[in-house]
C-alpha cells in the first residue's frame, strides 16, 4: 500500500525541477507535470466518467487525485470507479466548486479541476 510520502517526494521533485528551470531560463514545471506522470489517457481525451465505470479514464482520475490534489486518502489506481474513488471525486468537486456540485460525475468542470486545481486544493 502506498503512503502519502510518495506524493511528498513527487511534489519535492517537481519543485526542484521548477527551480532548476527558473535558474537555467527553461520553462518552469506546471500542470504539464500531471500530464507527464498521469498518462493513462491522452490529455485532450476527457470522457465523462461516472461511478461504476472502468478503464484508463478512471485510472487517470485516480492518478490525478493521488498526485496533484490535497485529498487525504490514497486511492488504489485500479481503474475501477468504486466508493473510494467517488469520495475522492466528491472532495475534488467540493474543494474546487465545480459546475454541477459534488455529483460524482467527472465531466468537463471536474476534469479541469483535476488538471488545474485551485491553489487551496492543489498539492504544492
Amino acid at each position: 500500500m502506498r503512503t502519502r510520502t510518495h506524493r511528498s517526494t513527487l511534489a519535492f521533485g517537481t519543485a526542484v525541477l521548477a527551480a532548476g528551470g527558473l535558474l537555467t531560463g527553461a520553462p518552469a514545471a506546471s500542470a504539464a507535470a500531471a500530464e507527464t506522470y498521469c498518462n493513462h489517457i491522452d490529455d485532450s481525451a476527457r470522457p465523462t466518467v461516472s461511478p461504476g465505470a472502468t478503464g484508463d479514464a478512471v485510472h487517470q482520475v485516480q492518478c490525478l487525485i493521488n498526485y496533484y490534489s490535497k485529498y487525504s486518502n490514497w486511492l488504489e489506481e485500479d481503474g475501477g470507479y468504486g466508493p473510494k474513488t467517488l469520495e475522492g471525486v466528491h472532495w475534488v468537486q467540493t474543494c474546487n466548486a465545480t459546475t454541477g456540485g459534488a455529483d460524482g460525475v467527472v465531466g468537463p468542470s471536474t476534469w479541469s479541476a483535476l488538471y488545474t486545481p485551485k491553489p487551496a486544493c492543489a498539492l504544492s
